[in-house]
């Protein structure tokens, strides 16, 4: 058992790995579409951090016409174990992938620096393995679907429930139009009509005036 850890251990090792980063990416990936999809209360801290950032570039004139390419842009800026959101979906495959390339090249290497075959051939083998549980792993533990759904739920909550809300509450708080002198006052006389009334008022005045000179 002891040679064989010594030999094929490190293959092992990479297997592992990858196989937990494959888990990781599952948790991280079912929390990140609950708190997406969660209803009520502005949903999760993180659609909550979302949402601000979203009505802050509204406040400042930055109006976002794709809505979509908002989200995307505001996941890969999330990290989770200092690694970003978006590098996760295909961490634990490139992780497989990684092993599988070292255990060919260290295959070749042995072949040319004299060992034997078969101990080559094997440690290929391992290193194959080591890819082909990850890769069952990645698969039996499915995360693309997680993913998809939650820009959904982000996006139409930003689209479809957060934007016209805001819209609604900026035209709540709308100074009315301002309306034309005439519309406000209803009795406000036309320049012709004052000018006949001035002359119509003075020619009164002055008519008792007149009857007592004659």
């Amino acid at each position: 058992m002891y040679q064989l850890w010594h030999y094929y251990g490190e293959f092992a090792a990479l297997g592992t790995w990858g196989i937990l980063l494959a888990l990781i990416r599952r948790v991280l990936f079912g929390r990140l579409c609950r708190d997406a999809a969660i209803e009520g209360s502005g949903g999760g801290p993180m659609r909550r951090a979302m949402a601000l950032k979203y009505e802050k570039s509204a406040e400042l004139g930055m109006e976002i016409r794709d809505v979509s390419a908002f989200v995307r842009r505001y996941l890969g800026q999330e990290r989770r174990f200092r690694i970003r959101l978006p590098r996760w979906r295909t961490l634990p495959e490139r992780w497989g992938s990684l092993a599988l390339g070292a255990g060919f090249l260290e295959a070749v290497a042995l072949h040319y620096l004299g060992y034997e075959r078969i101990f080559c051939i094997d440690r290929f083998l391992a290193a194959a393995a080591a890819f082909a549980l990850i890769r069952m792993t990645c698969l039996w533990f499915e995360s693309g679907s997680l993913w998809e759904q939650a820009e959904i739920c982000l996006v139409d909550y930003l689209a479809n429930t957060l934007a016209p809300h805001r819209q609604h509450v900026r035209e709540d708080f709308e100074e009315p139009p301002v309306q034309e002198e005439q519309a406000e006052n209803p009795f406000a006389l036309k320049k012709e009509e004052e000018q006949l009334f001035q002359e119509v008022l003075t020619e009164l005045l002055s008519s008792p005036t007149q009857a007592l000179n004659s």
